[in-house]
C-alpha cells in the first residue's frame, strides 16, 4: 500500500510503465560487475574522504568548497635524474 507523504523520483517512474517494469529495470542498473580496481577507487575515497571524479570535477569542488579533493602527489623516484635535478632547482 503507497504511502501518500511518499512521491516516487520522476527517474524512477521513468525506468517503467508500472511497478513490475520499474524494479525490474532498478534491479538491472546493479547486474554489472564493478572491477577490483574501481572498488579499491571508491574505498580509498570513501575511507579518506576524498573526492572520486576526474580532474576536471575535482577542480570544480576544490572551487567551490575551497578545500583540495584530492590528496597531493608523494614522494617520487629519489634516485632519478629527474627528481635530484627538481630538488636542486628549489634550492636556488
Amino acid at each position: 500500500m503507497p504511502i501518500k507523504f511518499i512521491t516516487l523520483h520522476y527517474c524512477y517512474q521513468s525506468l517503467g510503465s508500472n511497478e513490475d517494469e520499474r524494479q525490474q529495470a532498478y534491479q538491472a542498473l546493479f547486474d554489472c560487475h564493478i572491477s577490483d580496481y574501481t572498488m579499491k577507487e571508491i574505498r580509498d575515497s570513501v575511507d579518506k574522504s576524498w573526492v572520486l571524479g576526474n580532474d576536471r570535477f575535482k577542480q570544480q569542488i576544490e572551487k567551490q568548497t575551497g578545500r583540495r579533493a584530492a590528496p597531493l602527489p608523494s614522494g617520487g623516484d629519489r634516485k632519478s635524474a629527474q627528481f635530484k635535478e627538481k630538488q636542486q632547482n628549489q634550492r636556488l
